[in-house]
């Protein structure tokens, strides 16, 4: 087991990655090249800024030291493995050192070591460093666009998909922020917006998108690790990158439906690797405390009070929505899904599955096109080996609530702290309640009618 100590380089010198073992504090210490031969950006960042500037948006210094942070940090997720790299497989100790622009940001350091430690599970060390390299674009005559006033993020699933329609619909014109990491997401992505450019060409909707390509960046005995939970880091520093070069563009939405977004655990055995904590209103308050004083710009999940199902229901356009929904995606599981099937397709059987299928069920009753391998859920409930998993947990959680309906007002704090205002906390002990109690109605009428049959 060794610690990290990756090193954000934009030395001209510097093309490839170097390393050194320090054994007495069983540390590598990694220097990551930024920039390539030719002086642009490595790992994705180029073609975003040449696309951005496309749009008439030219990033500031300090939106180039958040995007810098953002990829270091999904650099070090993604390539140092759990498994071989924790002491307890799960909690890896990661130190960066970021060259910035501005000097301020050191006043968030231990901001951003807690944030990430929430949002990841691991020990983090961040160094920021005096960056003497400029990249903004600093011509006479640059005019940036004033279009937006609000950025949403725009992964390509269900909850940003049924907030960018509304958004049309309000006729709110909108910088919808995407990323992936795989030609697969950014193709969800770009059939969605296809549709929203055929059924919204009167409102305004750039895109801005950052593909990470991390093709052939590996770390000397690090492997690799495939849960991303600091993706939605990456998503918020891509999304403070683009505002920055926009005139106006202030505030960040970030929409996800109560019950993912607070994530109470299903059972005791699901606190930490399976529990995200992407949008939860901790991680999301401590984001906003440096968006805010760094950026001007405010972060918010607008759902935070409604169930999946209560999104999809409440749309604004509810046929649009029927055209969209079967080219997004919401699978946990998509990749051995389609391992399994040999095609694109939902498993069926995974968490977001599970609350998808009954947001779907709420909102159009037997009514879905979208395509599960597993579709059957008395073969969900009866499957006693990984298949069945989630359901079973639900349905454990589900029953504990039946039994104890107050137990919620308690379970919430479960993922982590919480404000201690006593009419937010009944609300998203509510929300809560209602996610489950949606999950349930979808397996209970889902039983009886394949029982029926």
């Amino acid at each position: 087991m060794h610690r990290y100590h990756l090193k954000a380089s934009f030395n001209d010198e510097s093309r490839t990655i170097t390393s050194e073992t320090i054994e007495d504090i069983s540390t590598i210490v990694t220097e990551i090249p930024m920039i390539t031969s030719v002086g642009t950006l490595r790992y994705g960042l180029q073609r975003t800024i040449d696309d951005l500037k496309k749009q008439k948006i030219y990033p500031t210094e300090t939106g180039f030291d958040a995007i810098f942070l953002g990829l270091m940090v999904y650099i070090a997720d993604m390539k140092i493995s759990r498994i071989k790299q924790a002491q307890d497989s799960w909690s890896r100790e990661i130190q960066l050192t970021i060259p910035v622009f501005h000097n301020r940001w050191n006043d968030y350091k231990n901001r951003f070591e807690r944030m990430l430690k929430f949002l990841t599970g691991d020990l983090w060390v961040i160094n920021f460093t005096k960056r003497t390299k400029e990249f903004a674009e600093i011509e006479d005559g640059i005019v940036r666009t004033d279009t937006y006033r609000i950025a949403s993020l725009f992964s390509g699933g269900m909850d940003s998909l049924i907030a960018a329609i509304n958004y049309m619909e309000n006729k709110q014109a909108t910088l919808l922020v995407s990323h992936s990491g795989e030609s697969r997401v950014r193709h969800w992505q770009t059939n969605l917006l296809s549709v929203l450019d055929e059924k919204y060409s009167d409102v305004p909707h750039g895109n801005a998108y950052c593909w990470t390509n991390l093709e052939g960046l590996e770390l000397p005995g690090a492997d690799k690790d495939m849960n991303q939970r600091s993706r939605s880091f990456l998503f918020i520093t891509i999304a403070l990158f683009a505002m920055s070069g926009t005139d106006g563009c202030n505030e960040l939405l970030m929409p996800e439906n109560g019950l993912i977004a607070l994530n109470v655990p299903l059972d005791a055995t699901r606190i930490g690797s399976h529990s995200t904590r992407t949008t939860h209103p901790f991680y999301m308050k401590l984001w906003n405390e440096v968006a805010r004083e760094m950026f001007g710009v405010s972060i918010s999940n607008p759902y935070w009070n409604k169930t999946k199902g209560e999104m999809a229901e409440k749309c604004l356009n509810k046929d649009v929505l029927k055209i969209a929904i079967g080219k997004s995606f919401s699978c946990s599981s998509v990749n051995s899904a389609s391992i399994r099937s040999g095609k694109h397709q939902h498993c069926g059987h995974c968490l977001p599955c599970i609350i998808r299928r009954a947001a779907m069920y709420k909102a159009f009753g037997s009514w879905d096109a979208s395509d599960y391998m597993y579709r059957s859920v008395i073969k969900l409930v009866n499957n006693r080996e990984t298949i069945g998993e989630q359901i079973r947990s639900f349905q454990y959680a589900i029953d504990k609530l039946k039994k104890n309906p107050e137990a919620k007002d308690v379970l919430i704090h479960t993922p982590g702290p919480l404000d201690t205002d006593e009419q937010y906390l009944a609300e998203l002990a509510d929300t809560y309640y209602r996610g489950l109690m949606e999950v349930d109605k979808w397996i209970q009428d889902s039983l009886e009618k394949e029982n029926a049959n």
